[in-house]
């Protein structure tokens, strides 16, 4: 698809532009941001032809995608609160506590002593607010140390979470940068992630946490194929500090070089995870561990993995095997089916130049196949995009804010449709490209 560039600036910078006067209205349909998003999305879609034209200067590249996120400083959060989550986590951390340990519910009730009880008086109705409240936090440490610094910042205010996200995304972009000109390529390619609408509004206007992880996976990702494994070992361990999930990357970053070379990067890889995890293990991990929640039974907004429970439950039924839950051997599959696809593509890596595309097909394994695909886990494969950007997977970037029709449908009274059905309209187009472009051994360029 071609579109002339002026064209594609004036989609992307208009829907922060757009989306900024529709958050102002608290009546306004969730399917406007959805449309909006995707409709931009289709305009970013374009940017390949420009950038391989050579028409997208370093400069223009930075400047459009900083302009998207301005504009959104000024904007009231559309459609989510998990933000209260994370002003809760900072004042906890700012007031000695550990948020793995208590819950906001735990907090207000008094269960969990004065200190926590104080801190829920002082939210002024954040604690009340914030989603699942009985749950502690899930979010691991170094999130947390965001969350503190945002707090620190602006106490209780979504100004502060915002000036940290983008601080966050300006470092990925300049280490993004690094890794392209590493790689011998033009680094306005940058633009891929920058100028993505659907990020810029999650990460800025919804103020979501997934920006921690670009600047994370960017340095694991050039410290790999600057041949530094032990450092990008380190590194990945401060991502997973952000999410848990980068871990899986493991095989594909570190697994280079001579045999006492990657052990030794395996050991830092644990030992700094270990370390980082500390304050969570010290917390909880029962059934109100938001992170044992999640693993264990989270979901929205999935395709595959549905399809995948389904498709167990009817085997394990015909083989008389129903004593086995099929949600939790759903779960089991798939991490054990990436882990082993990790493993195999790090076996095969030849030539440092072959990470990123490894990466990426291992984290889109991850997001096309997990129980659990909000928009904003788009965050995920994006960064990778700048350097192998894949069809399917950059359609998926225009799909994905089909989401925001689900929260007209709940406030309709009945979102089973959109989860059963109108959640293929996010994934299905994607797949078809995907597997077609497998069959035909076309690759990304």
């Amino acid at each position: 698809m071609h579109l002339p560039l002026p064209l594609i600036c004036l989609a992307v910078l208009g829907s922060s532009i757009l989306l900024t006067v529709v958050s102002f209205d608290p009546n306004a349909l969730a399917s406007i941001t959805g449309l909006t998003l995707g409709i931009a999305g289709l305009a970013w879609l374009a940017l390949p032809r420009s950038l391989r034209a050579g028409e997208v200067s370093l400069m223009l590249a930075i400047g459009i995608g900083l302009a998207m996120r301005l504009v959104y400083f000024a904007s009231d959060p559309i459609r989510e609160i998990d933000f209260l989550r994370y002003f809760w986590d900072g004042a906890a951390v700012q007031a000695g506590l550990n948020p793995f340990a208590v819950g906001p519910a735990e907090a207000l009730s008094g269960q969990a002593g004065p200190e926590w009880q104080a801190l829920a008086a002082r939210s002024g109705g954040v604690a009340q607010a914030i989603s699942y409240g009985i749950l502690a936090t899930i979010y691991p440490p170094v999130a947390q140390a965001a969350f503190w610094l945002a707090h620190h910042l602006d106490p209780w205010g979504i100004t502060g979470l915002r000036a940290v996200f983008l601080a966050a995304e300006m470092l990925g972009l300049w280490l993004m940068i690094l890794l392209l000109r590493e790689l011998g390529r033009n680094p306005a390619w940058v633009a891929i992630y920058w100028w993505n609408p659907l990020i810029a509004k999650e990460i800025i206007n919804s103020a979501h946490m997934d920006a921690l992880l670009f600047p994370a996976l960017a340095g694991a990702l050039l410290l790999a194929v600057r041949a530094r494994p032990i450092a990008s070992g380190a590194a990945l361990a401060i991502a997973a500090g952000v999410k848990v999930w980068p871990l899986i990357l493991a095989p594909v970053l570190i697994w280079q070089g001579r045999w006492r070379i990657w052990m030794t990067a395996g050991a830092v890889l644990v030992l700094v995870t270990a370390l980082i995890a500390t304050p969570m293990v010290l917390g909880r991990l029962d059934s109100q561990s938001g992170l044992v929640a999640y693993a264990g039974g989270w979901e929205r907004n999935h395709a595959l993995f549905g399809a995948l429970r389904e498709a167990l439950a009817w085997s394990f039924w015909k083989l008389d095997m129903l004593h086995l839950d099929p949600n939790r051997l759903a779960r089991i599959v798939i991490v054990g089916g990436i882990g082993i696809t990790a493993i195999m593509l790090g076996w095969r890596i030849r030539d440092r130049a072959q990470i990123p595309a490894a990466a990426l097909t291992v984290a889109a394994l991850l997001l096309l196949l997990s129980p659990t695909a909000y928009p904003w886990y788009y965050v995920w494969v994006l960064p990778f995009l700048c350097i192998v950007p894949s069809r399917g997977l950059m359609l998926l970037g225009v799909l994905l804010p089909f989401y925001y029709l689900r929260f007209d449908m709940v406030d309709w009274g009945n979102p089973a449709p959109f989860d059963r059905w109108i959640v293929w309209l996010e994934f299905g187009p994607v797949l078809t490209v995907l597997a077609y472009d497998w069959i035909t051994g076309r690759k990304a360029t």
